[in-house]
């Protein structure tokens, strides 16, 4: 039987690889879809969400253990604060580097990537629950 933070674990990375999935594919649908512009914007709206995702995951669930609690607690802080501040940067990145930029697409891939946050962690809860 798995603990608590093996599942927790575990539901981290299968969220940050569906999360890059989704990225890939808002990208190649809209570009079959629309154009490669939108498929490249698209894309890169997506790896502006999943990127500091990573960097929060790697950040926040490092520390484990009662005698951490600290540690969890300010790894948390500074990774949410480290993935706003990843986030906008990649945000204003993306408009100064990227042209032509589509940003309709863009934000419509960082939705799609966004929305992973909420599908994975209730499909495995599901699975569990069946499961266990």
């Amino acid at each position: 039987m798995s603990t608590q933070s093996e599942r927790r674990l575990r539901v981290i990375r299968c969220l940050l690889v569906w999360q890059l999935v989704v990225a890939v594919l808002a990208g190649v649908f809209s570009a079959a879809f629309h154009s490669a512009e939108a498929g490249l914007s698209a894309t890169v709206g997506g790896l502006i969400c999943w990127l500091p995702t990573c960097w929060f995951a790697w950040k926040a669930f490092r520390h484990r253990g009662a005698r951490a609690a600290r540690q969890i607690v300010r790894s948390f802080y500074t990774g949410q604060a480290g993935k706003m501040l990843l986030t906008a940067g990649l945000f204003t990145l993306a408009f100064i580097w990227i042209q032509p930029l589509l940003p309709v697409a863009l934000f419509a891939g960082y939705v799609a990537v966004q929305s992973v946050n909420w599908v994975v962690p209730l499909v495995m809860s599901r699975s569990q629950r069946r499961a266990g």
